[in-house]
């Protein structure tokens, strides 16, 4: 009996970057109506197979194979193996509407030398009927947060209807029901016959969706086996070569001094009245959907945004909207889109960890080289950074976790009274993810305070003493760390009683 060959068929593939070797052998195998997560740590290589499998790579050696064929050449034409691909990063143009960005393959009506708006929107609509999007295809993506933008993503990705799907950390900028909404998503496409090839951090996804787990390690497949034949310890020791210690670490109780003073606070666009305090060594949550208006808080307590109230820092008011008076009082950043707003991607990683204190590296309005490398040794020593090709590579070089790092690492040399990490863990592996949490408890310990803004519900009830939970644009309660369970964060966000 002749079997049907697999979808998707990676045989002995290796690639290299400047003598680096990023996957080395790899081969793995997902079948129609199967479901495979490919796991490992930032950096073992998972990017590097999905850009292979996509064709904006070419492997030094081995092959790619779909249903049989070879893989097509050439990053635009991967369309006609039936494979489809949605980023973590999400891959639209800003300035089309949400139906051009999901039709952008087919924008001309059949029989129409013109794109016709109105066959886009019908065209579009049922998809994102289909990810369950709260927004119209007329919408401009630009006026979209990131997690929106992520299921625009999704949208484009299935238009294509693909008999094989990539789905790269697809729920890493998505709240809980928006994650469960992917989820089934994906379950149907299982169902539906459509093979799947699922890249995720999430191990609770991985041992919900899939039937097989593929494990990267530095570059090379260690495991390959059911999914049911491991549980969550048994896959992070893979993953990572080493056991992880369980569960989250402690602060210690925060101080009585506060820090940080919020006032019926505003953007005059998204968010209105709300009011709160961080104590120095407080790890504070804010939770809430996505659109509640947590990142919108976070940007107007630090300038980015026009905002009207008062926010003070140590018992001084700052001025709003200034985003140098923040920083001198003390304030540091971590924005959830690191790629456009972190680092820099095409310069070395050594400028974007000086760049928040150049003062101290420069001599006479010079750039010191010596002392912006005693600098950055010591801020990448401090996060426990790991790149390959050295501080003198570019910053897209990173992995995503590796990247985190620098963008949470240049604020340490301020020594920051308060730090907002907006989304700190999003599409990082369960190694960086530890590695973040250390850092943070010990921040908190030394006297810093920290407003830690999160979808991942347990990484907010673990970490913080106290959690706020937004509703709508409005800060619907707060509550300390004997209250705060998934079930009343729940009800809150949702509009229930506190």
């Amino acid at each position: 009996m002749t079997h049907p060959a697999p979808a998707i068929a990676v045989s002995n593939v290796s690639k290299s970057f400047g003598g680096i070797a990023a996957v080395a052998g790899v081969s793995f195998t997902v079948a129609d109506g199967e479901v495979v997560a490919l796991v490992g740590e930032n950096g073992a290589g998972k990017s590097t197979i999905k850009n292979i499998i996509g064709g904006t790579l070419r492997p030094d050696s081995g092959h790619v194979r779909f249903a049989g064929a070879p893989a097509i050449e050439g990053a635009g034409r991967t369309r006609h193996t039936g494979v489809a691909t949605v980023h973590q990063e999400t891959s639209l143009f800003p300035d089309l509407s949400v139906a051009e960005n999901i039709l952008i393959d087919r924008l001309r009506a059949p029989g129409s030398a013109t794109v016709r708006p109105g066959h886009l929107r019908r065209a579009a609509a049922p998809v994102l009927q289909r990810v369950g999007a709260g927004f119209g295809p007329e919408t401009i993506v630009r006026d979209l947060p990131a997690g929106q933008r992520q299921l625009v993503e999704i949208a484009k990705a299935l238009a294509a209807e693909p008999r094989a799907i990539v789905f790269d950390e697809p729920t890493a900028s998505l709240n809980l029901v928006e994650r469960e909404l992917i989820m089934r998503i994906v379950e149907q496409l299982r169902a539906d016959g459509v093979a799947v090839l699922y890249i995720s951090h999430y191990l609770e996804e991985v041992a919900r969706l899939s039937q097989r787990v593929v494990v990267m390690r530095d570059g090379q497949v260690v495991a390959d086996r059911p999914t049911g034949e491991l549980d969550r310890g048994a896959l992070e020791t893979l993953m990572v070569g080493r056991e992880l210690a369980r569960g989250y670490p402690v602060a210690p109780p925060p101080r009585s001094a506060k820090t940080l003073s919020v006032r019926e606070l505003g953007d005059d666009v998204r968010v209105s009245g709300v009011s709160f305090d961080i104590a120095e060594g407080e790890i504070f949550g804010l939770a809430g959907l996505m659109g509640s208006g947590r990142t919108e808080v976070a940007r107007a307590i630090f300038g980015l945004a026009g905002a009207v109230g008062r926010v003070e820092v140590g018992g001084r008011p700052l001025r709003r909207g200034n985003v140098r008076a923040c920083v001198a009082a003390g304030m540091a950043f971590v924005t959830e889109d690191r790629r456009h707003e972190g680092l820099f991607l095409d310069r070395p990683i050594r400028e974007s960890l000086s760049l928040v204190d150049l003062d101290s590296v420069c001599r006479a309005g010079w750039l010191d080289g010596r002392g912006e490398r005693r600098l950055t040794d010591d801020l990448a020593d401090k996060v426990r950074l790991v790149a390959r090709g050295g501080l003198g590579a570019d910053g897209g070089s990173l992995s995503g976790g590796n990247q985190q790092k620098v963008v949470l690492g240049k604020w340490l040399v301020r020594r920051p009274r308060l730090i907002i990490l907006d989304e700190p863990t999003r599409g990082i592996d369960v190694g960086a993810k530890a590695e973040i949490y250390r850092l943070l408890v010990e921040l908190a310990r030394a006297g810093s305070s920290i407003l830690l803004i999160s979808s991942e519900m347990e990484e907010v009830l673990g970490l913080s003493h106290r959690v706020g939970v937004m509703h709508d644009g409005r800060l619907a309660g707060v509550l300390d760390r004997s209250q705060a369970t998934q079930e009343n964060v729940i009800r809150l966000a949702t509009g229930g009683a506190s």
